[in-house]
């Protein structure tokens, strides 16, 4: 393939995303072939260079851009990542990054520019599906993670206001901007801080909202009892929804904070404790029959192990026994039921 023979219409079209069936196809076999990355290269930088040119101001304002780069990233569906001609398009990408970005901001500047203030009123969200964490950054430059059947969203001038809404837990890493508080808004509560690092769950299906401070400073307030908390590092608070009251303690944070890193973490934990984070760790519903669960306690972490490995574990360990109820049953509102998981204290 030379230089002449490539259809570079096909690919200007590829990009501006008003392409044919048949010009992704000849796109994938352009992207996979390696003999044609120079002349693919070719092509592009000078489209790139042609618009910087003729259409890019200096002083145009290119924030929006940001955003739509944080929705794509953060949003991008699992199937698209694991198709063969995007792994092979993103790897042959980083080869010539560091002299096509700045053209291809400009480029996408041209195209989006005129929907900006569009795009800062609307909403991006972020979802992370059952069994699965997804690791975030937010438009300014705060990271953190997604933890399983959870979803966040904020509006697209969100590095002017710093307001999200979570369902589900997250871990946060705040970048520090004096100026403009950050701010995490569930049903029950909403957590305000300027820089700091810190893990919120706030599942709609639990009794109780848990916050636990990792670092720095932040403050809790209660939409429903305009009750108001300000917590320290290694904090643990618990807002109960029933009652409306906020209750706390000091805790090794970094158990709290562990499935950020796939391990699930249990030091000297209550079997009600217990259940509910393994509910939330394999999207499964857990339930207890007996009493003097406060006696029952765990030391473990479990790194990988998949749920029957860790029932057996908890049976061998615990004073308790287990039966497993098959979910997977359509129900009125044509969602699917989970798993069942049922603990039954032993008799001693």
């Amino acid at each position: 393939m030379t230089i002449n023979s490539l259809d570079s219409e096909k690919v200007y079209r590829f990009f501006k995303g008003d392409h044919s069936s048949e010009d992704y196809e000849y796109l994938k076999k352009v992207f996979c072939d390696n003999a044609s990355e120079n002349e693919l290269k070719y092509h592009l930088k000078k489209h790139w260079y042609e618009l910087l040119k003729e259409n890019i101001k200096p002083d145009k304002n290119l924030d929006h851009i940001l955003y739509r780069i944080h929705y794509e990233l953060n949003t991008e569906k699992p199937e698209f990542r694991k198709d063969r001609f995007f792994k092979k398009f993103v790897k042959w990408s980083v080869r010539i990054a560091a002299i096509l970005f700045i053209p291809l901001l400009a480029w996408t500047g041209i195209l989006f520019n005129k929907d900006s203030n569009k795009s800062k009123n609307s909403w991006i969200e972020i979802k992370a599906p059952a069994f699965s964490r997804v690791q975030f950054s937010l438009p300014d430059g705060s990271t953190g993670w997604l933890n399983s059947s959870s979803s966040l969203r904020y509006k697209g001038d969100f590095i002017n206001n710093r307001s999200l809404t979570l369902s589900g837990e997250a871990f946060f890493d705040v970048r520090e901007i004096t100026k403009i508080p950050f701010v995490v808004n569930t049903n029950q509560i909403n957590v305000t801080v300027s820089g700091t690092r810190f893990n919120i769950a706030s599942y709609e299906n639990e009794n109780s909202v848990e916050v636990v401070l990792e670092e720095g400073q932040l403050v809790l307030n209660s939409n429903e009892s305009n009750k108001s908390y300000t917590m320290s590092a290694n904090d643990l608070v618990v807002y109960d929804k029933t009652i409306k009251e906020f209750s706390t303690k000091v805790v090794q944070s970094q158990k709290y904070l562990s499935w950020t890193e796939g391990k699930l973490v249990f030091r000297n934990d209550p079997l009600d404790v217990i259940a509910r984070r393994l509910g939330r760790w394999y999207n499964v519903d857990v339930e207890i029959n007996g009493d003097h669960l406060e006696n029952v306690r765990l030391r473990a972490t479990f790194v990988d192990e998949n749920l029957e490995e860790v029932l057996y574990f908890l049976k061998c360990s615990l004073p308790i026994d287990y039966k497993t109820m098959a979910g997977g049953l359509m129900v009125d509102d044509e969602t699917y039921t989970k798993k069942k998981i049922i603990f039954t204290m032993k008799k001693i």
